[in-house]
């Protein structure tokens, strides 16, 4: 059954009999779309974070569009840990983190197999005055390099520090995606024979697993619209010095079968750079004032929160977890230059998810492209791929690129460099609209694929960052 994952004290509301709320909901690693697929009268259930077993199951009340938007009631519970039905068919308690208190604790499975090893050693005591012989219990993986008592925990921290020591070894390849990070970096670095699956381990998520690094201090992580990114490794952290210690010998026989992460062109350039950056609107002029930093410069998003939450310290409006309201956050964050609704009431408190939310909204995007050999363009937006469409121009084959001057490449000069290269026609069009300053090169015959392979090895420039229609 598909699950939806709360906090451990949210769960003495559900079992409580109140339904779920979506703002309760932990987003996954990879954001909303890590939900499924959602349909009204989907039955599933809930777990809470750290603990691999459901305490409720229900029918949802909403939609896929309507889970994306996280808010109002999200599932029907119809049924809970401790209620008449979990009474009459005997009160089992899953694990240890099913108590008689309020909520459900967190437990790992490796922790209620350890809780568990007195009824095992019972269960094979039985078996041999009996005559009869216990199933033998086969390793998790086919392979001498790994531990016939590993369990996924075991694969995950063995897999994250091979990662962190081969493939991601530069912090040049920070920060990196979460589930980038499991299925590029980990997932390849597992012994052979072996198969890791992050939904059978006690954090059932990558981004909880990444979570609980960052807790310990080994890494930091940063965390947008619920996608998780490792922005940050302490590879002499104390962590990692103990994970080298628990799996040394293993370490010593495997392979580094990890892929690069940022591998080179071709051409030996290094693929383009794309670093995202904001701008303050208006609203935010008198907190970047306060600040000492001025509105006209580009940030990154953990600068641009730093100088939010910096501001809030000062002004000692509390911490992450409850913030209360003054003047000056109420004008950057929420209000508008077309004033107040009648009978509108502003918040009094609010928490640090909220602040996020509402500066996200008060920030302009902007993009910077730094190529091989041309050197950074910053432009206002979201990153764009160059745009190659093959079409015909009456009896002719023609292939037209758009977006050049995002990554810093001049469409004339470049065209006159194909001139010669492709040895074929090119021509110069304005792009349509006002104020439009962007130009289209327009080649002669469909090239996409001699096009692909000279910015491969003139610029650095890969399939990635290309789109042909």
């Amino acid at each position: 059954m598909q699950e939806l994952t709360i906090h451990p004290p949210v769960s003495k509301f559900v079992l409580n009999g109140a339904d779920l709320m979506l703002p309760g909901v932990l987003v996954p690693a990879n954001g909303v779309v890590g939900f499924g697929t959602v349909t009204k009268g989907q039955p599933r259930c809930i777990k809470i974070d750290g603990n691999p077993y459901a305490i409720a199951v229900g029918r949802m009340l909403v939609n896929q569009t309507q889970m994306e938007k996280l808010k109002g009631k999200g599932m029907e519970v119809l049924h809970v840990y401790k209620d008449g039905l979990w009474a009459q068919c005997g009160k089992v308690k899953p694990n240890a983190g099913f108590t008689e208190e309020e909520e459900v604790a967190p437990c790992s499975e490796s922790e209620w197999n350890k809780d568990n090893k007195e009824l095992q050693e019972s269960a094979t005591k039985d078996a041999a005055e009996t005559g009869d012989k216990p199933a033998e219990e086969k390793p998790s993986g086919g392979s001498l390099q790994a531990a016939a008592d590993w369990t996924q925990d075991d694969l995950l921290d063995f897999t994250f520090l091979q990662a962190m020591k081969q493939s991601l070894a530069d912090d040049k390849a920070l920060p990196i995606e979460a589930s980038e990070l499991y299925e590029k970096h980990m997932k390849p670095a597992r012994p052979e024979g072996t198969t890791l699956d992050v939904k059978k381990s006690s954090h059932k998520q990558i981004g909880k697993f990444l979570n609980a690094m960052r807790k310990s201090k080994a890494i930091d992580v940063t965390e947008k619209k619920g996608v998780i990114h490792v922005s940050k490794v302490d590879r002499n952290h104390k962590v990692f010095a103990a994970l080298e210690t628990k799996f040394a010998d293993e370490i010593a026989v495997v392979p580094a079968a990890v892929a690069p992460a940022a591998p080179a062109a071709t051409g030996g350039l290094p693929p383009p750079k794309v670093t995202a950056l904001w701008k303050p609107s208006h609203y935010l002029e008198a907190i970047w004032k306060a600040m000492g930093k001025k509105k006209d410069d580009l940030f990154s998003w953990d600068e641009a929160r730093s100088i939010v939450f910096n501001y809030i310290e000062q002004e000692n409006l509390g911490k992450d977890g409850s913030i209360k309201m003054n003047e000056g956050l109420l004008e950057a964050l929420w209000k508008t230059a077309s004033g107040q609704k009648k009978d509108q009431k502003w918040p009094e408190e609010v928490d640090a998810e909220q602040v996020e939310e509402k500066l996200e909204d008060r920030l302009q995007r902007y993009t910077t492209i730094d190529v091989a050999g041309v050197g950074p363009t910053t432009r206002k937006g979201p990153p764009l791929n160059i745009a190659i469409s093959l079409s015909r121009k009456g009896a002719h084959n023609v292939t037209r690129i758009c977006n050049l001057e995002a990554y810093g490449l001049d469409p004339e000069a470049l065209g006159d460099e194909l001139k010669r290269k492709l040895n074929c026609t090119v021509y110069i069009e304005e792009m349509p609209g006002k104020n439009v300053k962007e130009k289209m090169l327009q080649l002669q015959g469909h090239v996409d694929q001699e096009l692909g392979q000279f910015l491969e090895q003139r610029y650095g420039i890969t399939k990635k960052f290309l789109e042909v229609k």
